[in-house]
Formats: structure tokens, sequence, C-alpha cells
């Protein structure tokens, strides 16, 4: 078991994604699950508006989640902290958000920074823009990035409107912006 005077640094991971997308950030071991759960709902700008759960191992595993979710967890998800479920990088923690689109985010332990005088939770660094809310899972997102390739794609406006692309913006989905994220996770502290 991790000491929980410890910083954790984490991996999100969006499965199913090519590029890969991820964010990595700092935790303090003591935070509870249901906080995390705010954590990546802000590192990938979602907004909370769809059931969750953790899977500690897998689907044969212990699931964690809200007691009052619709969806059933073996576990409460505010009765435990990540530094009970993470040690040495050996556990696979997997998120799943929306159980429509499936979003599936593997959380991984990656090192146990020394404290620092830093805000925690801090993102340090990830990899392209998040995928929006809704937008139909790993697939669908990959739909919306190739139709905003095409410039006759019959779908482009439309897409442009939902992303709020202003005329003759061009769209980026290598883009990450690890300031916004950060601003996001104030709500978090």
């Amino acid at each position: 078991m991790i000491s929980y005077a410890s910083v954790l640094q984490l991996k999100f991971r969006i499965r199913r994604t090519s590029p890969p997308i991820w964010r990595r950030v700092l935790v303090p071991s003591s935070m509870r699950l249901d906080q995390l759960h705010q954590v990546i709902q802000y590192s990938f700008g979602w907004y909370d508006a769809h059931p969750h759960q953790f899977e500690l191992n897998g689907v044969n595993g212990v699931s964690y989640g809200s007691a009052d979710s619709e969806v059933k967890s073996d576990v409460d998800e505010s009765t435990v902290c990540l530094g009970e479920l993470l040690s040495d990088g050996k556990d696979r923690l997997d998120y799943v958000y929306d159980f429509g689109d499936y979003w599936e985010v593997r959380i991984k332990l990656e090192a146990l920074p020394p404290a620092d005088a830093g805000p925690l939770p801090r993102c340090i660094g990830g990899r392209r823009m998040a995928p929006r809310e809704d937008s139909g899972g790993p697939l669908g997102w990959a739909m919306v990035i190739e139709a905003l390739k095409d410039p006759d794609h019959p779908d482009q406006a439309e897409y442009r409107d939902w992303l709020f692309l202003r005329e003759g913006e061009p769209f980026v989905a290598s883009l990450f912006d690890k300031h916004r994220v950060n601003e996001m996770l104030e709500y978090a502290r």
C-alpha cells in the first residue's frame, strides 16, 4: 500500500483511439475514486452527463461506482482511496464513462514522484484533443475527425458548428492545451 502522504503520477489513456489520446496527472494518493472521477472529467473536458464506473483488474475484478447511480457496482467509490488500490503499478484500473459511447480510460500508475509545493491535482502532459461528449465513442470520434478533413463531406458544416469552429478556423485534432486542462482542474481542488 502507498503512503497517504505520497503523490501519484497517473496516465489516463482513452482506449481504442489512434493516434492515442492521453493525459498525465499528479494526484494525492489519498484522493477518493469519486474525486478521481472529477479529475478525469476535467482532464478530457467532459461534462459528467453520463454514468461511470471504475473496474479494478478488468471486468472480472471489483467494480466501484456512485452509490446513487443506475449502474450497480460492488463498492461505493466515495469510500476508497487511490493509495488503497494502486500499488507499484501492478494493478490495472479502468474507468468506463457513458455506457452508450463507451469511453474506456486506462489508468496507469507511472511513478511516485517526490511531493512538491505545486497544486494537486495537476496535469503535466498529454496528447491530442479530447473527444467531444456524445460523439459516438472512439469510432464515432474518428469519423468526426475524418469528416472534418474532407471539405466535401456532407456533415462537415454540422460538425464545425458542433465544435464551435469559426468560419475559416482550422480543426486541429493534435491540439493539446495543458494550461486549459489545469484551469479546469482548479475545480477539483
